[in-house]
């Protein structure tokens, strides 16, 4: 059995391992969204459906949804609804691109403080069955499979 101060230290160390894969890992989310060049977002290359563009506005949608759960549960138990995905394939402009990112870190920040707080009821079962880690954990995944398709863009492009 462990005691109360190896459990804390756990929780602890589960929260901030979370946090650092919300992040990105080895290879930061949001650095890798900023290191991609606004004029090469809209692209579609062969025998794909997407574009950067479009895959950001799934990611951030996705990663929305998730996060209104974990700060509202009772008012957002549907926590995989049908796919957002953007219409338009390219950003108008470098502002539009620069500030869906912005939003997107700011989301990602939010969740992060949630999964930080040692308050925050990480494992509680909400009604839909689920947990606000397994949420953060969903995220991470979602988040995860998609950034790898942007950066497989990414480097079919000349980005990197």
């Amino acid at each position: 059995m462990y005691n109360t101060s190896e459990v804390k230290t756990a929780d602890k160390l589960i929260r901030e391992q979370l946090v650092e894969l919300l992040k990105g890992g080895f290879a930061p989310n949001v650095i890798l969204l900023r290191e991609f060049t606004f004029d090469k977002a809209g692209v579609i290359l062969d025998g794909l459906h997407f574009s950067a563009w479009i895959l950001l506005g799934h990611i951030h949608g996705r990663h929305l949804t998730l996060l209104n759960f974990m700060k509202d549960p009772a008012n957002n138990l549907d926590v995989w609804p049908e796919a957002p995905w953007p219409e338009n394939h390219n950003p108008e402009n470098e502002q539009e691109w620069n500030a869906a990112i912005d939003s997107y870190e700011k989301d990602l920040a939010e969740m992060m403080a949630l999964v930080q707080n040692p308050a925050y009821p990480l494992f509680e079962i909400q009604q839909n069955g689920k947990t606000f880690s397994w949420a953060a954990l969903t995220a991470l995944h979602h988040t995860g499979y998609h950034i790898g398709q942007l950066k497989t863009i990414g480097r079919q492009l000349g980005v990197w």
